[in-house]
């Protein structure tokens, strides 16, 4: 399981360089707003995933750091920017300035190596459901399967999106193991575990419902049932939380959390990390939170970005 081993921040928004050695399983990130959370998981969730640096990171990032450092526990290296020589204009159009296309990987050896490589030996996510782009709402509202969904909110088309996965997951697994072998018995049932586990859990946080277990997500209460879409605002966070971990299937991956407690009930909150890392106990959790009941169990792996800034 590849993991992030340390994040290294040169000119982290002119006050000093950032250094954040990473543990394997938990990591709690806290900071005054404005202190730059967000701005580290998306400028790490932007290294690991895009090709081209240029036009993905959005214009705050690429003036607030100027160079980023990733180590991998393979010791396999991330480098922005990378100085391809490439030039491009500013956004007024008229500066000129030095802007790097792409990140460098190098491996264990120093060897540079393509970030394709890199993404078949890790997987990286990142949840913040409370900012999305206006480009990212428009691709999940052309979905067809959100077109069933009246006057949808962000988060209603977000779990819809999720639940469609896990719907095509589960079939897909069904009836590809539908002649089977003792193996493909096997698997089957792991991922069928897997599948029951994330509604455990859902059940566990959402104790005034009736069993939520249809794959519609219909909720029933009192004898009414009802679309998830009537939820409230922290219910439906927690839905998300779980099928978006619980559709990786127990794989190892990275998964970066922004403030992801938000509209929860303290109860929630103190539960939050552990039943996740429950659901998937092959990833890497690097989480940001305000409120100090997320950290319940985990005091040992919160850090405060003040306190790893050198000045």
């Amino acid at each position: 399981m590849v993991t992030i081993k340390k994040i290294e921040i040169n000119g982290f928004f002119g006050k000093g360089d950032f250094e954040w050695n990473l543990d394997p399983v938990v990591n709690i990130l806290g900071g005054k707003n404005g202190s730059g959370k967000s701005s580290i998981f998306k400028m790490c969730y932007a290294m690991l995933n895009d090709r081209n640096m240029f036009a993905s990171m959005e214009k705050d990032l690429r003036n607030i750091f100027k160079e980023v450092t990733l180590t991998l526990s393979n010791n396999w290296t991330l480098h922005w920017p990378y100085d391809s020589g490439a030039v491009r204009l500013d956004f007024d159009g008229v500066k000129p300035m030095a802007y790097m296309d792409s990140v460098s990987v190098e491996d264990e050896k120093g060897e540079k190596r393509e970030l394709d490589e890199l993404q078949k030996l890790v997987r990286v996510y990142l949840i913040n459901s409370f900012e999305q782009h206006l480009d990212e709402a428009i691709k999940y509202w052309q979905q067809p399967h959100s077109m069933s969904l009246n006057n949808p909110t962000m988060l209603d088309l977000m779990i819809e999106d999720q639940k469609n996965k896990r719907n095509a997951n589960f079939s897909t697994v069904m009836e590809n193991l539908i002649d089977s072998s003792a193996e493909d018995d096997k698997k089957r049932k792991e991922f069928g575990d897997i599948y029951k586990k994330t509604y455990t859990i859902l059940e566990k946080f959402l104790r005034e419902y009736d069993k939520p277990f249809k794959s519609s997500l219909e909720f029933s209460k009192g004898g009414e049932k009802f679309s998830f879409v009537h939820l409230s605002m922290g219910e439906k966070q927690i839905l998300l939380l779980l099928l978006m971990v619980g559709n990786v299937n127990q794989e190892p991956c990275i998964f970066f959390m922004d403030e992801p407690d938000l509209s929860m009930h303290i109860d929630w909150k103190e539960e939050l990390v552990t039943r996740l890392h429950e659901l998937n106990p092959n990833m890497q959790i690097i989480l940001s939170t305000h409120a100090p009941s997320v950290i319940t169990g985990w005091h040992d792996k919160v850090k405060e970005v003040d306190q790893l800034i050198k000045r």
